[in-house]
């Protein structure tokens, strides 16, 4: 079973928190920082562009592998996801 971040605000714990909106940007930002296109960020997760797309918009829920897969496939931790997300 895997459990999904579906909601508008992402809470970590009681003082961090990620609104979902951003977190998109965030792995907008670090795509693009990398020279990536959605299609090329895509196929190294496998998974379709649209996915992507709907991540950096806001518009899907993601499961903890996919999280992990997609810091694996930016190349960043998932620290470093949720931390840009917050500027």
């Amino acid at each position: 079973m895997s459990s999904y971040l579906c909601f508008e605000v992402i809470f970590l714990n009681d003082n961090f928190y990620v609104e979902y909106r951003d977190f998109g940007l965030s792995v907008s930002y670090f795509r693009k920082a990398r020279g990536l296109t959605q299609q090329q960020l895509a196929d190294k997760m496998d998974v379709n562009y649209e996915t992507i797309s709907r991540i950096e918009n806001a518009n899907t829920g993601l499961s903890m592998d996919m999280l992990f897969e997609l810091s694996r496939a930016l190349g960043v931790t998932l620290h470093e996801l949720f931390a840009h997300a917050r500027l």
